[in-house]
């Protein structure tokens, strides 16, 4: 559970130390402090680590100087990696690394139109150093007037300009679960991934 402080609740002060009385007090529960002084006013959270499910969320909301509080599960607690907190926050997918050190843009077509739009992006992509784009093949609109996309036609060219430029497509937009099996053909077709890893 992270406790934020109200602005310029800062270590020291009355509201600060009334809070710290109270939450020393609380059974199993390990606190650490995170304080961010910026330009113009500070910022402080109080991260409560244990078993915080006992605390409701509305009782600490009126203790002093809490502006706010937000309840972490487990699974995502290595999302606010902190001070002394070595576990890993990066992973691979399909020969992509994401971390915090690395960015990529997944930028693209909102709706596959012409085949030499598609080998644009997909050559502008890599000369960029970007490995990721999404392409709309089935785009759905607010009108039905406006353009829809190729659909499964313009697959084969999507994954094979993919696979020349190096590019890994990462987002369809499907609107209908037999899309799936269009797109692992196509895959299949033009030597992508086997069907079993595609997704």
């Amino acid at each position: 559970m992270i406790l934020i402080l109200k602005p310029n609740v800062v270590p020291g002060s009355n509201e600060y130390l009334q809070l710290m009385d109270y939450l020393e007090k609380l059974q199993n529960i390990q606190l650490r402090v995170r304080h961010e002084q910026g330009a113009e006013q500070a910022l402080t959270e109080v991260h409560l680590i244990g078993n915080t499910l006992p605390l409701a969320t509305d009782e600490m909301r009126t203790l002093p100087g809490v502006q706010h509080v937000v309840r972490v599960s487990e699974k995502y607690r290595v999302l606010g990696q902190h001070k002394d907190d070595n576990r890993p926050t990066s992973f691979d997918y399909n020969g992509v690394h994401f971390s915090q050190d690395s960015l990529h843009v997944f930028a693209g077509l909102c709706a596959v139109d012409t085949r030499e739009h598609v080998e644009m992006m997909m050559r502008a992509l890599r000369d960029a150093g970007q490995v990721c784009t999404r392409m709309g093949a089935y785009k759905p609109r607010t009108s039905p007037y406006a353009f829809q996309g190729h659909c499964k036609s313009c697959l084969p060219y999507v994954f094979e300009l993919a696979g020349k430029y190096g590019i890994k497509v990462v987002a369809m937009e499907i609107t209908h679960e037999a899309h799936v099996d269009e797109i692992r053909e196509a895959l299949r077709q033009t030597g992508g991934f086997p069907p079993a890893a595609a997704g």
